[in-house]
């Protein structure tokens, strides 16, 4: 590790991790105005207000370290600028270019330190925050949430559930199993009741019809090789796909998938995990080529939040493409990584080709 890296990783760290705080200060002043009053009303304690805000913090930080980095890598050019240090570093036969790539270095840091926030305490503090949210400010029982009509096919059986609950429990359950040639049916069970888990699925009071030869079997209990989570189903329906970190959902892309459903929605949302991690190295490149056009430091900055406005725009944008399926998910994930860093690159390659 060279003496520049480490001089210019630290003093980039300190101001994002300044312009860190006043982010996340305002974030969540603004979140707190708009919930006192629910707060108060539901008489919630200062410990849970505390407690919902922190657990709240890591998938805070997720979401704005773009921006809070285009902000720190902008500065930190300018106030190397603004102290020659770069001029020294250019008669000293260090390009503009070798600081730009020590920079993309950093963004690969923190690019690693924003997808450890929100896949890991990210989604673990979303889920306890909504519990905390859902429970004890609004007093709602999330177990009895209920879904109506749910079917899928696994293993050979197509399955339909009258109504689910997110414990997995269930009535009106009917499923048919079909025989390797994809055309006859060889089993027919129905159930008045069923606790479907991961593990397997249970049904209670079971009938089990065999057509082959009219044939029926009455079953207190019955136990399906069936291992779709319930859960799922209800991400699906409350659209709360973010919250499933980047290993759950290729699974439950995997298990939707297999049942019939259309997953491109939640190829997008997978790929836009990858692809916003990595925006952080496209960021380094942007705060380079932004300050190499504008000298003034007030310019660059209003520059570089209007670039981050452009970058959550076409993210926003090209997430709403692809779970329309009007782009491919890989495209409409990543097209706005790739437009930002081939507007800075050729910036940067202009500017190295004319010094």
């Amino acid at each position: 590790m060279s003496l520049l890296f480490r001089y210019i990783f630290l003093r980039h760290a300190r101001l994002l991790l300044l312009i860190m705080g006043l982010g996340v200060g305002i974030y969540l002043l603004t979140d707190i105005v708009e919930r006192v009053d629910i707060f108060i009303e539901a008489g919630s304690g200062l410990g849970l207000v505390l407690q919902y805000f922190g657990v709240r913090l890591p998938s805070i930080i997720a979401q704005i370290l773009p921006a809070v980095f285009l902000l720190a890598t902008v500065v930190t050019l300018h106030l190397m600028e603004h102290s020659r240090e770069l001029t020294a570093l250019h008669a000293g036969g260090i390009s503009f270019a070798a600081v730009a790539v020590i920079l993309v270095m950093c963004g690969v840091f923190w690019g690693c330190v924003q997808f450890a926030c929100s896949q890991f305490l990210g989604v673990q503090g979303e889920r306890y925050s909504q519990q905390i949210w859902q429970e004890e400010v609004r007093k709602k029982d999330l177990s009895e949430r209920t879904i109506s009509d749910v079917w899928f096919m696994e293993n050979g059986w197509t399955v339909s559930v009258d109504t689910l609950k997110a414990d997995g429990e269930g009535t009106g359950f009917s499923a048919f199993h079909v025989r390797d040639d994809g055309v006859d049916v060889d089993v027919i069970v129905r159930a008045p009741r069923v606790k479907g888990s991961v593990n397997s699925w249970v049904l209670a009071d079971a009938e089990r019809t065999y057509p082959d030869d009219y044939r029926r079997e009455q079953m207190t209990r019955l136990e399906l090789p069936l291992h779709q989570d319930p859960e799922l189903f209800f991400s699906t329906e409350s659209n709360n796909l973010q919250q499933l970190p980047l290993w759950q959902l290729g699974d439950a892309i995997e298990q939707l998938g297999a049942a019939g459903s259309n997953v491109d929605g939640l190829r997008t949302v997978w790929h836009g995990k990858i692809s916003y991690a990595a925006s952080l190295i496209v960021m380094a490149l942007l705060g380079a080529a932004i300050v190499s056009k504008f000298s003034n430091v007030y310019i660059a900055v209003g520059v570089s939040m209007a670039g981050t406005f452009i970058l959550y725009a076409l993210t926003m944008f090209g997430e709403s493409l692809g779970q329309r399926g009007a782009l491919p998910p890989f495209m409409a994930a990543w097209g706005p990584d790739v437009l930002l860093f081939l507007a800075a690159a050729g910036r940067l390659y202009y500017v190295s080709v004319r010094r």
